[in-house]
């Protein structure tokens, strides 16, 4: 997605708030690197699983899978773990992998990033 690669993935940026919105079905995450601040919001959130979440959460990257690759079986697996909010089958998953804390799988419809401009 070129929002993501805009914002290299979010790479080296700080996780500080997760923010699950039940009438959106949306799960936002709040970044920071530096004074640079962006949201990140999964709409259509379906299924997610969260793991090892810490004081310090610092994003390695944020991807989208692509179907019929081995990172998206895995996250297939991972998300078998979870249970679904709706009989939805969102159409992406993504991956946020982690240098230090927080990792995450979500299936979603819509990926927004918003940053406000500095």
């Amino acid at each position: 997605m070129d929002d993501l690669k805009a914002f290299n993935h979010f790479h080296d940026w700080y996780i500080d708030t997760f923010h699950v919105s039940t009438e959106r079905e949306t799960l936002r995450l709040g970044l920071y690197q530096q004074d640079r601040r962006a949201s990140v919001s999964f709409v259509g959130m379906n299924r997610c699983v969260l793991e090892n979440i810490g004081l310090l959460n610092i994003v390695y990257g944020i991807n989208v899978l692509e179907p019929g690759t081995a990172r998206w079986e895995k996250a297939q697996r991972v998300l078998a773990k979870a249970q679904r909010w709706t009989d939805s089958k969102p159409a992406s998953v993504a991956q946020i992998v982690s240098t230090c804390g927080a990792e995450l799988v979500i299936e979603f419809d819509l990926l927004e990033i918003e940053s406000p401009v500095t």
